[in-house]
């Protein structure tokens, strides 16, 4: 069968907490990184994070599990202006030099350089904010009624 990746945790804490509650379930998973997390700590979690994979076939139901228990974070993925889809993380352009400058710093130092020089920019109005929103608005309808005297 084949497996595939149902979460990313920021620590092997979160991980085992989440796997215990597929075990009850009956779902089986694997951690992957989890004495890497360790090491790595403070580094985004895209490096070092543990992947919890899952069987395929019980992805629907793994997925289903963690938001019935509220075990995922809720997803930022919207503009707070114009709460479109289709932003993009991206190099603040006025700190371009000292991103590069801390990006050396950490490097020599063994540290991470941090998240303070990069934004997010929306495709759609070109408004730049540092966190998204986890919802989109929902389009609000006319419910303005005419005035009859």
């Amino acid at each position: 069968m084949k497996t595939v990746r149902l979460i990313t945790c920021d620590g092997a804490f979160q991980a085992r907490l989440i796997q215990g509650a597929l075990e009850n379930e009956g779902i089986a998973s694997v951690l992957h990184n989890e004495n890497t997390s360790n090491i790595l700590r403070g580094f985004t979690p895209t490096i070092s994070g543990v992947d919890i994979f899952v069987y395929e076939d019980d992805y629907e139901r793994a997925m289903a599990l963690l938001e019935r228990n509220q075990m995922i974070p809720e997803q930022l993925k919207y503009c707070p202006c114009c709460h479109s889809p289709y932003i993009k993380f991206v190099l603040k352009k006025s700190h371009s030099f000292r991103a590069f400058m801390a990006a050396i710093f950490s490097i020599l130092a063994g540290a991470p350089p941090g998240t303070t020089h990069w934004e997010y920019v929306c495709k759609d109005c070109g408004a730049h904010f540092e966190t998204p929103t986890a919802r989109q608005r929902k389009e609000t309808q006319d419910t303005t009624t005419p005035d009859t005297k």
